[in-house]
């Protein structure tokens, strides 16, 4: 698991009782979070939603925290997690300790699979951060046993979790290319991105074991951008025609995510 830098870590244990088809909010000293679930479609797939409800002040982890911090986790009994979305992040704390994540409430979409239209429990870990960073174990619950309807306003709440994902590559904003170092300590990143926002800013994640840090200053080279993103881990194996690495980039309230060609 990736260090967590802290002045003190307290493990909170809770759990919420299923009741319909959204959890009770499991709260903490730094945030609140439950669990939101549509009823099953014919085929068992399930849209679904963690519901991330940061108090004022405090942040939590991107998928791919940036060498410090605990990115979510969720395993699941009564269906499978087939997807879960990430909202393009932001670059937090300071230059000597610094991650990636959120600073407001953020609401992750899930994809679930192979739901039998019951009792779906979602066992969470996350980390949320203020002074001192608390790991925040829950155990979550819904039953969707008695839903044939959506609730609309769980759709609702889950639809809009689902706008807030980057869009993918189109024209004016995508990726260019990807190019790791000659040591394999960095990769650099070109990319198109709209010339009418403030300097983007760039993310890179993997579903295999690397790991990445923050990216250094963006610079134009002609019509692209270009940045260095450190590798802070990076596997023996790994195979980037199955788990390619991702290039998120934020441009103003603009954002993009797209699988990321390495040369």
């Amino acid at each position: 698991m990736k260090r967590l830098q802290t002045a003190a870590i307290a493990l909170l244990f809770l759990s919420s009782a299923a009741s319909a088809a959204t959890s009770s909010w499991v709260e903490t000293e730094g945030g609140d979070v439950r669990l939101v679930a549509l009823p099953a479609a014919a085929d068992g797939s399930v849209r679904a939603m963690l519901d991330i409800r940061l108090h004022d002040g405090w942040k939590t982890y991107w998928r791919d925290p940036g060498g410090s911090g605990i990115p979510p986790s969720i395993t699941l009994t009564g269906a499978n997690l087939v997807s879960i979305g990430f909202p393009a992040p932001r670059r937090l704390g300071d230059v000597e300790n610094h991650y990636i994540g959120y600073d407001r409430p953020v609401r992750l979409p899930l994809t679930l699979g192979n739901a039998a239209g019951g009792a779906i429990t979602a066992k969470v870990f996350l980390g949320v951060c203020k002074n001192l960073c608390i790991p925040v174990q829950a155990e979550l619950s819904v039953d969707t046993s008695g839903e044939s309807f959506a609730n609309p306003l769980e759709e609702a709440a889950i639809a809009a979790a689902e706008a807030s994902l980057p869009h993918g590559a189109d024209d004016g904003f995508k990726p260019l290319s990807g190019h790791f170092a000659a040591d394999g300590m960095s990769v650099t990143v070109r990319f198109e991105a709209p010339g009418d926002t403030p300097l983007p800013d760039v993310f890179l994640s993997s579903a295999s074991s690397f790991e990445f840090g923050a990216a250094g200053p963006v610079r134009r080279e002609g019509a692209a951008f270009v940045a260095e993103v450190p590798v802070l881990h990076r596997p023996k194996v790994f195979d980037l025609a199955k788990n390619p690495i991702s290039l998120t980039v934020r441009a103003g309230e603009k954002t993009m995510e797209s699988p990321l060609a390495i040369d």
